[in-house]
């Protein structure tokens, strides 16, 4: 453009007139500015203020603590001791303890295979108990094969145990699980009861026996005699060359058995038309069974009878208890002398509190205390009474002293004794008499 002399330019005219003019910017151009300025802020690292990496390092920091704490939880969980298991508690005849003093077990084979049988599960729940602490190398828990075992039957011919008997043994713990090895003469009966034991196992290289009252045996077929009557478990532990042992049991019933005894009123026998009675003093029996010498018997408790003439007779009684037992007392000459007789007690306990010289009374016959005869005119008299050894044991002359148990002033053991007795009686008549005594157990 052309102004008179001089060509100014829209550039220069734009210059002229906007030179000193003042343009103040928009407040969004502010706004923007601003906002472009704290984020690039935000995104550089400032050691003095808060920018993304400290907010990231935050994070981080909680996400890993969350993992840490889960962690410990998991681990706590898994490492939390495990509940003791059930004890179960069996009742079975057979059961029976294994004793500790069972030679080579606890170093032996059979120790390390009871661990392994709870793992294995060859036998039933029903014929397993579970026992703390039996074995001191089984740490918590061992098996113990209780009565006959039950055999699971996937090891009764395809199993990993049916080609090997020692495996077998091993599985159950070290003990054999095989039939009773008990053979008795007897099951029960009356004391004082004697029972022959035989150990029926041809494997075995000992054996020992417990018969329940305190007694044991390491015979292979003993003979026991149970002088108190009672029920006792009698057990056979049987040891095998390898370590096993096989556990039996079997069970005795003593019976108590009665005493008979009697006496006979003083009427004269030898007048017909008199009817003796006689007196009856037996304990622990039920049934009686009188015997008069004559012929003439009697089931009644305390019989009238007559005699068709005088005489001489024996008269004998038996009397039963409720389980059978018997015993029996026979007055020999029973009218001989104007009833001259001597007859023994065949079982007595002694006091335990000490020696009592022998001297007996109505009080001690109460409690069977002094062993003594019943006697009527006995002039001359004289007793010993000897062990099943033959020992000596007490002698006495003096028909009102007996013998209270006592030898050396030790009580002497229970069990049976020989007594045997000779004197004269007042007419004159001798006499040798001969028996046997139990001393029971106070």
């Amino acid at each position: 453009m052309k102004t008179g002399k001089q060509n100014i330019t829209l550039e220069e005219l734009f210059r002229q007139k906007l030179e000193y003019a003042e343009v103040g910017p928009d407040s969004s151009v502010r706004t923007n500015l601003m906002g472009k300025l704290e984020r690039k802020e935000f995104l550089s690292f400032h050691m003095n203020r808060i920018n993304i990496y400290y907010i990231g390092g935050l994070i981080v920091a909680g996400i890993l603590t969350v993992l840490l704490l889960k962690l410990n939880v998991t681990d706590s969980e898994e490492n939390k001791p495990l509940p003791a298991p059930e004890t179960k508690q069996i009742i079975n005849t057979n059961s029976v303890i294994i004793p500790a003093d069972i030679p080579n077990y606890k170093n032996s084979e059979s120790s390390k295979a009871a661990l392994k049988f709870e793992s294995e599960k060859a036998l039933t729940d029903t014929n397993i108990e579970v026992v703390e602490q039996v074995i001191p190398e089984a740490q918590n828990q061992v098996t113990r094969i209780v009565g006959p075992p039950v055999i699971n039957e996937s090891l009764t011919g395809k199993g990993n145990f049916a080609q090997s008997g020692s495996e077998m043994k091993k599985l159950h713990g070290g003990f054999q699980p095989a039939e009773n090895l008990i053979g008795k003469s007897m099951k029960d009966g009356c004391t004082p009861l004697r029972v022959i034991f035989t150990n029926k196992s041809t494997a075995g290289d000992s054996c020992r026996w417990s018969f329940g009252d305190g007694g044991f045996s390491t015979k292979k077929n003993p003979e026991w005699i149970f002088d108190i009557e009672g029920e006792y478990k009698v057990i056979l532990s049987v040891y095998y060359p390898d370590g096993t042992v096989n556990i039996s049991s079997t069970d005795i019933i003593v019976h108590p058995r009665p005493l008979a005894r009697f006496e006979i009123s003083h009427a004269d026998p030898n007048q017909p038309t008199n009817e003796l009675k006689f007196i009856n003093y037996s304990s622990n029996a039920v049934k009686f069974k009188w015997h008069f010498g004559d012929g003439g018997t009697s089931d009644f408790f305390e019989p009238d009878h007559r005699y068709p003439k005088s005489g001489n007779y024996n008269v004998k009684l038996i009397a039963v208890s409720d389980y059978g037992c018997k015993d029996t007392l026979v007055i020999v000459n029973a009218f001989t002398g104007s009833n001259y007789y001597i007859n023994f007690p065949n079982a007595f306990i002694p006091n335990t509190g000490g020696p009592t010289g022998g001297y007996y009374s109505t009080k001690s016959d109460e409690g069977s205390q002094v062993f003594h005869p019943v006697f009527s005119g006995v002039s001359d008299y004289e007793l010993r009474i000897f062990s099943k050894l033959g020992i000596l044991v007490f002698e006495t002359n003096d028909i009102t002293v007996g013998w209270d148990g006592y030898f050396k002033g030790q009580l002497s053991e229970p069990g049976v004794y020989v007594w045997k007795v000779r004197g004269t009686f007042l007419n004159g008549e001798s006499f040798i008499k001969m028996g046997d005594l139990t001393i029971l157990k106070n």
